[in-house]
């Protein structure tokens, strides 16, 4: 029966995985997690294809009239139907320039085709930034950036980054290019001036 208890140990188990790979990752390749040579990602990406395709298996299509439908049993079995297994292995037979020309000689199938490449690649795409992010982790966790010093009030009204003063006029420039009649800039720095003439000792 399922549980929370088994959902929490299971995704655990998950993230130990995760992390564990993207240590084998870091020593692997030179660079990682910012860079990422051609090679290494053929190579992951080849994984991940495999992955894909175990939890995705290829499909048998009959054609009928030139058109491609999923095959039924009956299909299967018939040797007068001409069909065609297609999965990833089938899709990624292909180069990049080879699957391009399919759109001309082969509409139909380029059509099945298509979408299911861009899950694919959409899949290995998301596990390298998956693994990559979990990388980061890692370095920030060992590397972490000291915490800059916390700003005192008079420092944090002119500060560039977090103070409000600069904050105020980068939000009236914005409002005046939206067309805000109140966004008056002069009037402003006006008012910034003599608050901080009365503030400052």
């Amino acid at each position: 029966m399922e549980n929370l208890i088994e959902l929490g140990f299971a995704q655990a188990g998950t993230g130990d995985a995760l992390t564990s790979h993207a240590h084998t990752a870091m020593r692997l390749i030179v660079g990682f997690p910012e860079n990422v040579s051609e090679e290494a990602r053929a190579d992951l990406y080849a994984g991940y294809r495999k992955r894909w395709d175990a939890n995705h298996p290829p499909k048998v299509y009959a054609v009928i009239d030139g058109n491609y439908v999923e095959a039924t049993a009956d299909m299967v079995k018939n040797k007068k139907v001409e069909k065609v297994e297609i999965g990833m292995p089938h899709i990624f037979a292909y180069t990049q320039q080879e699957f391009g020309k399919l759109k001309l000689s082969q509409p139909a199938m380029y059509a099945l085709m298509v979408p299911i490449r861009g899950q694919i690649n959409d899949y290995c795409q998301g596990a390298l930034a998956d693994l990559k992010k979990k990388a980061r982790d890692i370095l920030r966790k060992n590397n972490p950036t000291p915490r800059a010093p916390n700003l005192d009030f008079a420092e944090w009204l002119t500060d560039k980054e977090k103070g409000i003063i600069p904050a105020m006029k980068d939000r009236c420039k914005t409002a005046k290019r939206r067309g805000d009649a109140t966004a008056d800039e002069a009037r402003l720095n006006e008012a910034i001036i003599a608050f901080l003439a009365k503030w400052k000792p």
